[in-house]
């Protein structure tokens, strides 16, 4: 059997902020039961800062496992192998 270590992280994502002031378009992320999620509409100058919140913590042997957005803080939970 599998031993987990987990960690939650909250990123400040100030391109997806200002993206919302701009726009009528909201970013949001949505997960279902099983865990799946996906990104709605979000400003493509926001991906950036997404991206490198992903991988700065991949490249360290997390894995993401569940997002939680809202107004501009993005709320990240974590897993990787002990």
């Amino acid at each position: 059997m599998a031993n987990w270590e987990y960690k939650v992280t909250s990123h400040i994502i100030e391109e997806l902020k200002k993206c919302e002031e701009q726009s009528e378009k909201r970013a949001v992320f949505s997960c279902n039961e099983s865990g799946s999620c996906m990104v709605n509409d979000v400003c493509t100058m926001g991906t950036n800062a997404l991206e490198s919140v992903l991988n700065e913590n991949g490249k360290e042997g997390w894995e993401l496992i569940e997002t939680n957005y809202h107004h501009g803080e993005l709320l990240c939970i974590w897993k990787k192998p002990k």
